[in-house]
């Protein structure tokens, strides 16, 4: 190659090395200038006077853009979430579960001797169980220790230890039962998560203690000995007037009806809650004169799992 030629390749390279190093100053220079530009447009159109104002208003815009944007993250996930967790278990064929609940109970005499002495409260507990052999019908059944309560006061005197005569006397008794109920239950379709019932059916009890506070004027007794007793026992028999038996009868058998919902938490998990009055058509007191009957409305809280 001759000299000529490799002084001109020389030259053309310088030439367009100096070209490309002129280009990026240049592109360097243009960037400086519209980020110059760019800053004064910002501060003429946000009204800032200051680059202290200009960062404040950026930092102001980024954060309430990153607020916006969880905002919306975090109304995306959350519905997704309810409605992993809250799946109800459709045509379950068993449910089990627990109650418990309290009661205003009272006596009802039917007889001219006795009148209703007011409302008594009680509770009960145990367990529960629904057979669903249809889709909005059940077999409802219980195993539940009651306490189901009365009281019966006498027009007449009563006679004690076959002499004293005692006014104004008051029989308030606490009876203790093991109570079966088995009833139809009526459901409604599911409503958003919730389910209403109806149920009718039977709560026969056997009687596992009976007790008695007895009141009045001119009885023979200091008070603290006429508290807690045992109705059906030979012990307390001294304190039964000759004109009543006292005891209590071995079998309760009410008719209950009742209202109630239930409310899907999660799965298999139903919380629920009811209305029930019981009817008891067997008497609780009978005697030769005298027939005593059952009434009570339960309110009941439990869950189903």
């Amino acid at each position: 190659m001759s000299l000529v030629s490799i002084s001109f390749l020389s030259s053309f390279s310088f030439t367009v090395h100096c070209g490309k190093r002129q280009a990026i100053d240049n592109k360097k220079i243009n960037g400086t200038a519209l980020l110059k530009n760019f800053i004064i447009f910002v501060l003429s159109n946000a009204k800032l006077t200051s680059i202290v104002q200009l960062k404040l208003y950026i930092y102001k815009s980024m954060t309430k853009k990153l607020f916006i944007l969880i905002a919306l993250s975090l109304a995306c996930i959350f519905p997704s979430f309810s409605q992993e967790v809250k799946k109800p278990v459709e045509n379950r064929k068993y449910m089990f579960g627990l109650k418990t609940g309290v009661n205003l109970s009272w006596y009802k005499p039917d007889s001219k001797d006795l009148n209703n002495g007011g409302l008594k409260p009680g509770f009960s507990y145990g367990i529960m169980g629904d057979y669903n052999f249809q889709p909005n019908y059940a077999i409802a059944m219980e195993f539940l220790v009651s306490t189901v309560n009365g009281k019966v006061n006498f027009k007449d005197p009563l006679t004690f230890n076959d002499s004293v005569k005692a006014t104004k006397v008051e029989y308030a008794y606490s009876v203790r039962y093991i109570q079966l109920p088995i009833s139809f239950k009526f459901r409604t379709n599911q409503i958003g998560y919730i389910k209403y019932f109806a149920q009718f059916g039977l709560a026969p009890g056997i009687r596992v203690s009976a007790k008695a506070n007895l009141t009045g004027s001119g009885l023979p007794w200091p008070e603290d000995d006429r508290t807690a007793l045992k109705v059906n026992s030979d012990l307390d028999e001294s304190f039964e007037p000759l004109e009543y038996n006292d005891d209590v009868h071995q079998i309760n058998l009410p008719l209950i009806i009742g209202l109630g919902i239930e409310y899907n938490l999660s799965g298999n998990t139903d919380l629920y809650a009811s209305l029930r009055f019981e009817n008891g058509f067997t008497h609780v007191v009978k005697d030769k004169v005298n027939t005593v009957f059952s009434k009570n409305l339960a309110i009941s809280a439990g869950v189903f799992f």
